[in-house]
């Protein structure tokens, strides 16, 4: 029996879709479109993913189910022809500053293999290089010296940072160690050492010394391993005890040890000794992260006007209110010895005195004494002590806590309020243990190569050349690596490199790494199901992801893409176009075939569009900026070329430019953040010179399309500041009044007050089953109202407040036409194409796009004519149709007209087309970007030879 030509879809009814059949040809590319909100990621999703995924865990034994958390089945009467299905959804999930580009894509693993098997070391005192060994190698070696010689091994130990040498002692006397050669001086640390804090020293640590006679190979096999694995660094020196050894034999057995200068080697390294996620590899300052926290003075001083007396600084770094403590006395003790007076206003202490509050008095011990009228004992005075300075106490604290792991919630807020994050000073970002970087491969340690653009590595990986011996090691891993870099080279994100941390790239980007992996993957006959791939590239790149599609239709896989790009529509071997409109208003098939079907056809929006039946204009006239500009001087961050930007205020302003060409790095790691800078110190803005022109904005303003809100208790009426009014309208009815409500009894969150107390106002009951899904319920007592009936049977207008929030944003707008400051925020969402949307709707049902456009309606709600605000956005064409891109740029225009600026992150044309004024970067991503290609208004960018973006625009002006 042959199998299926089609997945055969009957009865589909999940969310807004109407009971309808579809069939997706196998095998085959097809595009699922509509405007948003119509349907499509529903019938994707929820329906063809869902129910496969569900089907794929229904296979599996009841032991493994019960591992693995269940999936409800969609609201479908049946899927034919499923096989297994793989969803490369647009989630920006990726919040752990461990994981990278090498890390998501298992690159980084290889690398490690790669060093670990191949790699060549280096003497960290003079360079040279020399063969890793085995223990077995070390002790073979050994055990070759003539009998009697006595000989002794050593490793290299250093002071931890920020830490004083008495803690390095301590850890080194837990592991078992107590003799040390400092500076070429043997210690032992079970005594007290005077040793200068602010030198660095030369320490070794003595592991064992071995006379060489013929029963000592178990334990000296034994003694080693145990030491390279207690001290972690893998790192041994070996210096004789004997005098009586001829030189001959001390050359012969160096030369095959490692370092002949300096008698060190390199033993037992696996790929795990690489892996900045395992706490014995990773920097110990900043656990791997490649950044860490740094007390910021600025932020520990809450009055600089006040005395410290009077309370300068903030109570919870120095109060000096309260009874006498240890903490009065040695400020009272500083005062004295360095001259200065606690009633003095801090700004107009001396910057050395300030120095010393902040950062200690640098070895200099003080006798304390007790001050005046204090007749108490404690246990300071009369001691001799040096202080450590408010900055680096609360740095020491904060690694003891992140070290320990033992840091509670209110003292992790207090960190953050006190530190700033930064670049950690002891590894210098490269996350590893400095050890790590004595490993080369062509030269280069592991961080240079994971921080090379992906094309350099291909090319630096394609000319290695390995030892015959080392070759058949070697040479699998390389190919593999090849692969995988080649694959992300193809698919355009050849400007990425592998060290790229993967929250700050965007969720285009990690659909498209996630797409290569599944092609190196090479698999046939599966279900791809892809969430708008071409989110987040420029025009020109959008067939580098076609090219993707058709190689994973060629290998034997049916791929099913829900996308509104047109180019993606018309390579498409099939479209399925949902709707007419979004919501109530869509859920059915308005279209299915190929391309010139679609054109043809009467009912399809997306066809009129294709066909040039209905475009976005092209404003006849380009606004004028205000007169003032907003100057960025000197951006340097990432691949940025030292750039000078003028950008016009009072307009819409967009970036553009290739993928990887500095655009996000320009807008939000310079200008959002340095703008927020001003206000909050914590924020670090990306390296430039400086940025003028700030003071004609009064507020910046980022609408991302990050969540709403976390909970299913978030809803768009709470989220633009509805709900509150809608609550005292309640409260204002005759009934109300009468039994005594207050604003608090129509609140689904208040504790004993109007909600259901039996599902706390949540309207659902879910039960967690160990070997089933999780079983969801209608509240039995309030059927899903959240509220109590006595609340219920309060009505305005003939509707209670839980039938107001289940009222579509569309019929509200109807319903409150009389109320005007409620009329005037519904209808900015009805405008903004989301009228279909419930007021009440859950936050977590909301898509990304969603999300951004209840923020520009929460901000249009509020906005003041000549405010100046600066608006930023971040792509805000991402999930939309293009006839939704014609709702959106008539609400960014309401901001323009309301005399603000707007600063848009952008690749879609049809936005670039209607723009005032436009900044494209390029010419290419990553290192050959960077700079700027072109600047003025669309008309004057399309003139520009340079210009990708230009070439492009042609086409739609």
């Amino acid at each position: 029996m042959l199998g299926k030509k089609n997945i055969e879809i009957k009865g589909a009814r999940q969310n807004n879709l109407k009971n309808i059949d579809v069939n997706i040809p196998r095998d085959k590319i097809t595009v699922i479109t509509g405007v948003s909100g119509s349907g499509k990621s529903s019938l994707a999703f929820d329906i063809v993913y869902g129910e496969g995924q569900r089907r794929f865990l229904d296979s599996l034994p009841t032991f493994s189910r019960s591992r693995i958390s269940q999936l409800k089945k969609p609201e479908v009467d049946f899927v034919f022809g499923l096989s297994p299905v793989i969803a490369i959804e647009q989630k920006r999930g990726l919040v752990n500053p461990r994981s990278t580009v090498g890390t998501m894509t298992d690159i980084y693993d290889y690398m490690r293999l790669l060093y670990s098997t191949v790699g060549t070391a280096k003497c960290p005192y003079c360079g040279d290089k020399y063969d890793i060994k085995t223990s077995g190698q070390i002790v073979e070696a050994v055990l070759s010296l003539p009998v009697g010689t006595q000989i002794e091994f050593l490793t290299p130990a250093h002071k931890l940072y920020g830490e004083e040498y008495s803690y390095l002692f301590n850890e080194i006397r837990q592991k078992g160690y107590n003799n040390l050669i400092i500076d070429g001086n043997r210690v032992d640390i079970s005594e007290e050492i005077e040793i200068d804090e602010y030198c660095d020293h030369d320490i070794k640590i003595v592991i064992d010394r071995f006379v060489i006679k013929n029963d000592i190979e178990k334990s000296l096999t034994n003694s080693l391993e145990t030491a390279l694995e207690v001290i972690g660094n893998h790192v041994l020196i070996a210096e004789f005890i004997s005098e009586d050894i001829s030189q001959e034999v001390k050359d012969k057995f160096y030369s095959s040890f490692g370092c002949s200068k300096h008698h060190i080697t390199m033993a037992n390294i696996e790929s795990q000794y690489f892996a900045f996620n395992n706490m014995t590899s990773s920097c110990r300052t900043c656990g791997g992260i490649g950044t860490t926290k740094k007390a910021d003075p600025r932020l520990m001083i809450a009055k600089h006007e006040k005395s410290i007396n009077e309370g300068a600084f903030d109570p919870s770094v120095y109060n000096c209110r309260g009874e006498v403590s240890g903490n009065h006395i040695l400020m009272y003790n500083l005062s004295q010895h360095y001259n200065f007076s606690l009633d003095t206003p801090f700004n107009q202490l001396s910057d050395e005195v300030k120095d010393i509050l902040f950062y200690g008095t640098k070895g200099e011990k003080i006798i304390i004494k007790a001050p005046p009228n204090f007749n108490k004992r404690n246990y300071l005075i009369g001691r001799t002590v040096q202080f450590r300075g408010f900055v680096n106490k609360t740095e020491h604290w904060y690694r003891e806590a992140t070290r320990k792991d033992k840091v509670n919630e209110w003292v992790l807020e207090w960190f953050k309020k006190k530190m700033v994050e930064y670049t950690c000073p002891d590894c210098g970002g490269k996350k590893l243990k400095r050890q790590r970087f004595d490993i080369l491969i062509g030269g280069k340690d592991i961080h240079e190569l994971c921080w090379m653009q992906l094309t350099e590595l291909y090319d630096f990986i394609d000319k290695l050349t390995f030892p015959e011996d080392k070759k058949y090691i070697a040479e699998p891993i390389v190919n593999e690596i090849k692969k995988r870099v080649s694959l992300l080279i193809e698919i355009g994100l050849d400007y990425l490199s592998l060290g790229r941390r993967a929250d700050t790239i965007s969720g285009g980007e990690a659909q498209r790494i996630r797409l290569a992996s599944q092609i190196s993957s090479g698999l046939m006959g599966m279900i791809y199901i892809l969430d708008e791939p071409s989110i987040g590239l420029h025009a020109r790149d959008s067939k580098k992801v076609i090219n993707i599609l058709n190689h994973l239709r060629d290998l034997g896989n049916t791929v099913i893409v829900v996308e509104h790009d047109m180019e993606t529509i018309e390579n498409a071997d099939n479209i399925i176009e949902i709707g007419p409109g979004p919501g109530i208003h869509g859920g059915e098939i308005v279209e299915t075939g190929t391309i010139n079907h679609i054109k043809k056809s009467k009912r399809s929006l997306t066809g009129r569009y294709l066909c040039g039946k209905e475009l976005i204009e092209v404003p006849k006239k380009r606004r004028k900026h205000n007169g003032h500009n907003l100057t960025i001087l000197g951006a340097r961050e990432n691949n940025l070329k030292d750039l000078n930007i003028n950008i016009p205020l009072g307009v819409l302003v967009c970036v553009s430019g290739v993928s990887g060409s500095g655009k996000s790095t320009l807008v939000n790691e310079i200008i959002y953040k340095k703008l927020r800078s001003l206000g909050d110190p914590r924020i670090i803005p990306g390296e430039h010179k400086d940025l003028t022109g700030h003071e004609h904005i009064n507020n910046i303003i980022n609408i991302d399309q990050s969540p709403i809100g976390k909970s299913s208790r978030s809803n768009p009426a709470t989220y633009i500041g509805l709900f509150d009014s809608i609550r005292r309208l309640f409260v204002s009815t005759e009934e109300a009044i009468e039994k005594g409500y207050n604003i608090s009894n129509f609140s689904f969150n208040s504790k004993n007050s109007g909600r259901c107390e039996h599902c706390k106002g949540d309207g659902r009951i879910v039960t967690k089953l160990q070997f089933m899904p999780d079983v969801e319920i209608i509240c039995p007592i309030c059927k899903g109202q959240r509220y109590k009936k006595e609340i219920l049977d309060v009505k305005y207008k003939g509707k209670n407040i839980y039938e107001i929030l289940d009222m579509s944003i569309e019929d509200a707008a109807e319903f409150f036409k009389d109320k005007r400051s409620i009329h005037h925020k519904v209808d900015i969402l009805n405008q903004l194409g989301l009228g279909y949307l419930k007021l009440g709707q859950p936050s977590t049902t909301l898509s990304g796009g969603e999300a951004q456009r209840i923020k520009l309606a929460a901000e249009l709600g509020k906005i003041k004519s000549g405010a100046n605000n600066l608006y930023i956005l971040d792509e805000p064409t991402t999930g939309l149709h293009i006839s939704d891109i014609q709702k959106l740029l008539k609400c960014l225009n309401l901001f323009v007209e309301k005399g603000h600026s707007l600063l848009v992150i952008e690749h879609n044309l049809e936005v670039l087309k209607t723009a005032d004024h436009i900044i494209d970067l390029g010419p290419e991503g990553g290192k050959n970007g960077g700079y700027v290609v072109a600047q003025g208004t669309p008309e004057e960018v399309k003139d520009v030879k340079e210009s990708v973006t230009g070439e492009f625009l042609k086409q739609v002006l």
